[in-house]
């Protein structure tokens, strides 16, 4: 099962530490048979998100521990360059991304907080879901790693 995080799942499972997209991610990098897959313009969002000032205050974030956040999650998971350049989002084009990350990695999912990804539900064959739809989806598959949430 290929999935690919939006940056908000990313920057909600470091912010709350707990819930749907901490658990999502924590299971992504640990279940053999889930790969992550995201691209560098993810990463660069995710890493300049940890760094603005407001997330750094309140939640004692360096650049040490950030450089660490991002580079453990690039080294579990699967790197892609974006080929496709398709425009789908117009009222925020930087979600394409997303979109171009998920099709050109072949992921099954992708996951997102985000209304403009959720409206359309699916991509090229790519299911578009929430983190909680994840969490359920990943609990008929995995039960065994699943606890009830």
């Amino acid at each position: 099962m290929r999935i690919t995080l939006d940056t908000n799942v990313l920057v909600s499972a470091f912010i709350a530490k707990l819930g749907h997209p901490a658990n999502l991610l924590g299971l992504c990098l640990t279940i053999e048979d889930m790969e992550l897959v995201l691209s560098q313009p993810i990463l660069k969002e995710f890493e300049d998100v940890l760094k603005r000032d407001e997330v750094r205050e309140r939640f004692s974030y360096t650049d040490r521990d950030i450089r660490e956040i991002v580079n453990r999650i690039r080294t579990s998971s699967r790197i892609v360059l974006p080929r496709l350049q398709l425009r789908m989002i117009r009222s925020d084009p930087k979600d394409d991304v997303i979109l171009w990350t998920a099709c050109d990695g072949k992921a099954d999912y992708i996951v997102s907080g985000d209304r403009h990804l959720l409206n359309l539900k699916r991509f090229r064959g790519i299911k578009i879901v929430s983190p909680t739809e994840m969490m359920e989806i990943i609990s008929k598959k995995f039960p065994e790693f699943v606890f009830r949430f």
